[in-house]
């Protein structure tokens, strides 16, 4: 019994293969800076502005729960799921799924 444990822990380390969770995706993360109709404009860490276009099927997920009218705010920090494909001449990005929360305020 003892052997057949360290064999398969042996195996589990030598033996494992990358998983890739999104394909092709990228993540984009910051606060939102501006809103538009069919788009919006992420600040990120590194104080770049990012314009993320909204795939046709995006997911919303406001403090993650989907959500299907909700749309992200000015000051919301924000991830996104985007892609290089398809993007629109005036955009960075094509998000495909957003996650938002509304960060609380400090007393």
């Amino acid at each position: 019994m003892r052997y057949i444990s360290i064999f398969a822990v042996l195996f589990s380390i030598f033996f494992t293969t990358s998983v890739w969770a999104h394909g092709d995706a990228s993540h984009v993360m910051g606060t939102v800076t501006a809103v538009g109709d069919n788009h919006v404009v992420v600040t990120t860490s590194k104080g770049e502005n990012l314009s993320l276009a909204f795939h046709p099927q995006i997911i919303f997920q406001q403090n993650g729960i989907h959500v299907e009218h909700a749309r992200p705010q000015v000051g919301d920090r924000l991830v996104a799921e985007v892609s290089k494909k398809g993007v629109p001449e005036n955009r960075d990005w094509v998000a495909t799924e957003i996650t938002f929360a509304t960060p609380k305020k400090k007393p």
